[in-house]
């Protein structure tokens, strides 16, 4: 990441795990690198105009990823760039930790179509995720859900 060069005036990375995050600020961090601990579904959130959130949702609960939603749109951000399976047909819902496919355009979430998809050319399990993606979606646009109780 050091040999990286960023087109961004400041880049904040974040992570639940205060191990990776006090590596990557020994390994990275600089006068424009900075990581955090954060919580994505409770922490209030440093001001950004893109929100890179990949591979993150997918481990999270239907209840857990509308408290991420709620808490970025809080949060000021104009667009958000996260993971989407665009062939997945229908999202099932896990315990936060575990992991599973989420096309965010289809049921509980009902995004509107992204600006941009650029698929990832993902190669793992033999191609069986060939249409992950990385979709990019104006953060005033997405809808409001509802966590489940």
């Amino acid at each position: 990441m050091r040999e990286v060069t960023l087109p961004v005036a400041q880049y904040v990375g974040a992570d639940l795990l205060p191990a990776l995050i006090a590596e990557h600020q020994v390994r990275y961090a600089d006068d424009r690198r900075s990581f955090l601990v954060l919580d994505l579904t409770v922490d209030a959130l440093p001001p950004a105009d893109v929100l890179l959130c990949r591979d993150c949702l997918v481990h999270l609960s239907f209840a857990d990823v509308a408290r991420a939603l709620a808490n970025i749109k809080r949060g000021g951000i104009d667009y958000l760039l996260t993971t989407t399976f665009p062939s997945c047909d229908q999202n099932e819902d896990v315990v936060t930790g575990d992991w599973r496919l989420l096309n965010l355009e289809r049921p509980p979430f009902n995004f509107p179509p992204p600006l941009r998809l650029m698929n990832e050319g993902c190669t793992e399990s033999r191609g069986a995720f060939g249409d992950k993606s990385l979709g990019l979606w104006r953060v005033g646009q997405l809808p409001t859900l509802e966590p489940a109780a």
